[in-house]
């Protein structure tokens, strides 16, 4: 998988624009473009003799304005290819079809904000983006202060898998980042989370059901047979990979102790699968490592999900 040219979805606000610093880094490393998108979205009142038709050409003047300083700013910075995508409609809609045109191999995005331009959340456009997208996307929780990590020193990188073959598709992006720039310190921790409990949290099931001490010790080992499986195909690439098998009733929680404990730079992840009852689709365990991981999360919707 090569990385030539990158997304960066824009609102207007210094909030989104916290993920240009990630992506510029990628692109350094890439040789790749960087593309700058901000979705239109027309005044209220636009198109009717009102004062609303008068005004939306000024803010889509605005908007071309903004991609253009924004573009020559990061340009002048760091000398990358830089192009602007000024589109119209629904952001999450626009973006998506316009990631999907093949030219992109990545988007990278700040997962929350709201812009002066097109006002667009961008949690929910992430999400969607993610739902219907087949390249990666790259997503950043800038913090408070609006700031998010410069630094695309991916050394290393936590995985979480599943049950399914599905969630190592995953596996090929997060090969194809660290080679960017592979350091004797690039690791890659390999995650699988058995739940001690059948149905915890699945809906139409009232209660869930604790495993028997036979059958839990019988999932433990085939998750580390799978890791270990995993582990050697990765390693015959060149790679350090440690595997981790945990067992606790909440996936996403686990993921982010361990992200946390440690001290990942990168949660790569797919946003379906099987462990469970397809218990890494996003809005379950992926949405809720997004939302609350202090690291970057790369997402990959496996093609045909």
């Amino acid at each position: 998988m090569n990385f030539s040219s990158i997304l960066v979805p824009l609102d207007g606000s210094s909030f989104a624009e916290a993920a240009i610093p990630l992506a510029s880094g990628l692109a350094r490393r890439a040789q790749a473009r960087i593309r700058l998108a901000l979705v239109h979205h027309s005044f209220p009142g636009a198109g009717l003799e009102d004062e609303g038709a008068a005004i939306d050409p000024l803010v889509r003047a605005g908007e071309v304005s903004y991609l253009a300083a924004t573009a020559e700013r990061l340009g002048g910075v760091s000398s990358l290819p830089v192009e602007t995508v000024p589109l119209d409609g629904d952001p999450g809609t626009a973006l998506a079809r316009e990631a999907s045109r093949g030219q992109d191999d990545m988007v990278v995005m700040a997962t929350h904000g709201r812009g002066a331009f097109s006002r667009m959340v961008l949690g929910s456009v992430a999400d969607y983006l993610v739902r219907h997208l087949t390249v990666p996307v790259l997503l950043v929780r800038p913090s408070q202060d609006q700031s998010a990590p410069e630094s695309v020193e991916f050394e290393h990188v936590l995985v979480p898998l599943d049950a399914s073959e599905v969630s190592e598709a995953i596996l090929e992006p997060v090969i194809a980042l660290l080679g960017l720039k592979k350091t004797p310190h690039s690791r890659v921790t390999l995650l699988s989370v058995v739940e001690p409990v059948l149905g915890a949290g699945e809906p139409g099931l009232a209660v869930a059901i604790p495993l028997n001490p036979e059958l839990l010790e019988e999932q433990r080992r085939i998750a580390e047979h799978r890791l270990a499986g995993v582990q050697e195909r990765l390693r015959a690439k060149a790679l350090r990979v440690e595997a981790r098998v945990i067992t606790k009733t909440r996936p996403a929680e686990a993921i982010l102790e361990a992200a946390e404990r440690e001290r990942v730079d990168l949660i790569a992840m797919t946003t379906h699968g099987e462990g469970g009852l397809r218990r890494l689709l996003l809005g379950s365990v992926a949405y809720k490592v997004v939302r609350g991981s202090h690291v970057p999360v790369l997402v990959l919707r496996p093609t045909g999900y």
